[in-house]
């Protein structure tokens, strides 16, 4: 009885001593549908990320009132900023310019910058936001070196909507200056 006890004991120092890995976002290295370059993780960068992903069309329409809340409450130059990433992978390459031209047509020029389709890493997008409903909003707060520390899915409601804003006033507080 001793032994299997110290050697439970033995497993839980090990278990416990291993680093658990935080997760983090995929690279990301697209362009935004003004043709900018964005990546990120932002290497150097001081801001955290705020990530409105979606999977599918419909999806966009859950995204937009997330988009107005966040594109309100953080212009540019702020402790966060945002992006909208529809994850496209699972289009097909011949209709993708199509889709692009039709998102270039329902975003205005102003949030352009900030709406950012990507191609790949879908299967890590999906694991990442514990993927599940096709058409939710997907939305994640990542420190600037892509580290997740709050998600949700969902409509946006007032509720959640705090929630974010809770979660990014804890980060930004945690966040060194540099």
């Amino acid at each position: 009885m001793r032994r299997s006890q110290f050697l439970m004991l033995l497993l839980l120092a090990a278990a416990s001593a291993c680093p658990t890995s935080a997760q983090t976002i995929p690279p990301v290295n697209a362009k935004a549908l003004d043709d900018s370059q964005v990546v990120l993780p932002k290497a150097g960068s001081t801001q955290l990320l705020i990530l409105v992903l979606g999977f599918s069309h419909k999806s966009g329409d859950y995204c937009t009132p997330w988009d107005k809340k966040l594109s309100a409450d953080f212009p540019s130059n702020t402790p966060a900023e945002y992006y909208q990433i529809p994850v496209l992978a699972g289009a097909p390459s011949f209709v993708r310019p199509m889709i692009l031209k039709g998102m270039r047509k329902g975003v205005p020029p102003n949030d352009q910058p900030r709406f950012v389709p990507v191609y790949d890493h879908e299967a890590e997008w999906k694991k990442l936001v514990n993927f599940g409903a096709a058409d939710d909003p997907y939305i994640l707060l990542a420190k600037p070196d892509g580290t997740v520390v709050w998600q949700t899915h969902g409509l946006c409601t007032e509720a959640l909507y705090a929630e974010l804003k809770n979660a990014i006033a804890k980060a930004t507080a945690e966040t060194p200056k540099k």
